[in-house]
């Protein structure tokens, strides 16, 4: 192989591995899965 393939070789594997750490380091956000409530509410009018 010719030094330009090694060099291109090298930097698509540093680029591959930036992209797996940054998709594993981004926090993940859940969004609260709907339930419904065992309890009214503190405040609740119908209480």
């Amino acid at each position: 192989m010719s030094a330009l393939t090694v060099i291109l070789c090298i930097w698509a594997m540093v680029a591959f591995c930036a992209v797996l750490f940054i998709r594993g380091a981004t926090a993940r956000v859940e969004r609260p899965r709907k339930s419904a409530q065992s309890r009214p509410a503190r405040f609740s009018i119908a209480e």
